[in-house]
């Protein structure tokens, strides 16, 4: 049996301002400024990781330009945190842009996942993405391409997605989170998948889901309170997560490095309950016409 011992950073919705537009939701620290601190502490405090993941919203509705600062911002943290850094998309990503700015090619797909070997562990890096809508969806092909990988792998797995499974701490949020969690369920059920880490909801959160450890991670950008099913309220707040999976153990540390206690923005919400499927089939078929 191969002993897995890693150490994985995960920042999740850094929402970086694309040039010439405001901070989302107000806020009144620039989100660049804020995962810098992130980059920082990491640095600073020697976490020393094997991998780091952001997992999604990394430009705030950007375009190609937002998303080449970006990829050479991360370039530079790469050289100095002397760690690869992966990435996935998240409900305010812009795929053709990220494509275009990001990885520096014309868009080839209508999903952006991959899997990566890490130090006897498998990665799975999902796309949650459904069109522009905020809900997030996995459609039958990903879905199928995981179940295949998972076969090939027979090693300890991880995933990572933007959308949280559905979960106990989320009965507020069902709404915005991954709408067909059943289907992703029925893949891993009986695998050697161990966790799923997602971000989407800005605020930290874990729980277990039919024995495999679900971990929600804080944004970089700013906190949203949920507590109130019907008024959600956001502040200005920056964390991220440390990983570490020592054999079948896996152990988070969240680093909780700013949260504003001034609330710069709210939302009202009508329903917390999963939306119409229709809505979710609406967006794939978009999707799917502009291939």
């Amino acid at each position: 049996m191969i002993m897995v011992q890693c150490k994985i950073v995960q920042i999740s919705d850094t929402h970086l301002t694309p040039a010439g537009a405001k901070p989302a939701n107000h806020q009144r620290l620039d989100p660049e400024e804020k995962l810098r601190t992130v980059f920082d502490d990491i640095y600073n405090t020697n976490v020393d990781p094997d991998l780091i993941v952001i997992s999604g919203d990394l430009i705030h509705e950007g375009d190609a330009e937002a998303y080449a600062d970006f990829h050479h911002m991360l370039d530079q943290e790469q050289e100095r945190l002397m760690a690869p850094i992966k990435v996935i998309l998240g409900n305010h990503d812009r795929t053709d842009q990220f494509y275009k700015g990001f990885l520096g090619k014309k868009r080839v797909a209508t999903r952006y996942y991959y899997h990566e070997s890490l130090e006897g562990l498998e990665c799975y890096f999902l796309d949650t993405k459904c069109g522009d809508i905020e809900q997030g969806y996995l459609d039958q092909t990903q879905l199928h391409w995981l179940k295949n990988q998972l076969q090939e792998y027979q090693r300890p797995g991880i995933i990572f997605m933007h959308h949280p499974l559905y979960g106990p701490p989320l009965q507020q949020m069902r709404y915005s989170i991954l709408q067909n969690g059943d289907d992703l369920l029925n893949v891993i059920d009986h695998t050697h998948v161990k966790a799923i880490f997602s971000g989407h909801v800005h605020f930290a959160n874990s729980y277990v889901v039919d024995g495999i450890l679900n971990v929600v991670a804080d944004s970089t950008a700013y906190h949203i309170n949920c507590a109130n099913p019907h008024e959600h309220f956001v502040t200005d707040g920056t964390a991220y997560n440390v990983i570490t999976v020592d054999g079948d153990d896996i152990g988070v540390e969240q680093r909780l490095l700013y949260l504003g206690t001034k609330t710069i923005n709210a939302f009202k919400i009508p329903n917390t309950d999963f939306v119409d499927k229709k809505i979710l089939t609406r967006a794939w078929s978009n999707v799917l016409s502009k291939e």
